[in-house]
């Protein structure tokens, strides 16, 4: 799964036996070296990747891999560097008044964590791939929200409150359907900016090369 189409058109072209199919979203149904899969482009934002989630595990997915790029915010990341989430949080969940701590939805979890067998899959492979390359790959908290981050101060606030690696805006919300879908997942996040004031111009400059890494690691994935 990605949410936009410079997240998933490499894996689309690569795909065979394409067949298109209905739902809430573009989903589609192929092999990718001869493995059967499923690819969805979800959309932007948290309702539209709990809609595809459901969306792929009607179309016979029994597991999902979310590729795409997110804002940095642990010190010490920087753009290209890769963050697969070990944790998920919402940041805008905000049920505070009742007494809930910030980022937790009333009657759910405090934090989601993805599937370990596929979590330990992904993480070797993007560090087969990757670390050659000069890419840091790290285990880190994943926060997303309904909002492009864009301001240093919000991310020092992500940084101090959720000890977070990456924020973008569906991660959590394909964790928080996946966990009541009962189906494996994944998040991977290439950093695309640093979730400051240059974001807005660094985010798409970064787009067509995440295009590119994204496509290597579907492949590494139904090759392992």
């Amino acid at each position: 799964m990605g949410a936009m189409e410079d997240e998933v058109r490499l894996i689309r072209a690569d795909l065979d036996e394409v067949v298109e199919l209905d739902g809430p979203c573009e989903v589609l149904r192929g092999r990718l070296d001869g493995a059967p899969v499923v690819l969805a482009k979800c959309g932007i934002g948290k309702v539209n990747a709990a809609l595809a989630a459901s969306a792929m595990v009607q179309a016979g997915a029994s597991s999902i891999v979310f590729t795409g790029v997110a804002g940095a915010v642990a010190p010490g990341l920087g753009i290209g560097d890769v963050v697969v989430g070990d944790k998920f949080c919402q940041h805008d969940a905000d049920d505070t008044a009742f007494g809930s701590p910030i980022g937790v939805v009333p009657g759910e979890p405090a934090f989601w964590e993805p599937d370990p067998a596929l979590f330990d899959k992904v993480f070797g492979a993007l560090r087969a791939l990757e670390e050659p390359r000069g890419h840091q790959v790290v285990a880190g908290t994943i926060v997303s929200g309904d909002q492009f981050i864009a301001q240093a101060e919000k991310v020092a606030w992500l940084r101090t409150t959720f000890d977070a690696s990456a924020v973008e805006m569906e991660g959590a919300a394909l964790a928080q359907a996946a966990s009541h879908l009962g189906v494996p997942f994944a998040v991977v996040r290439i950093l695309s900016d640093s979730a400051d004031g240059d974001a807005v111009s660094d985010f798409p400059a970064f787009l067509k090369d995440a295009a590119h890494r994204g496509r290597d690691l579907a492949h590494a994935l139904v090759q392992a």
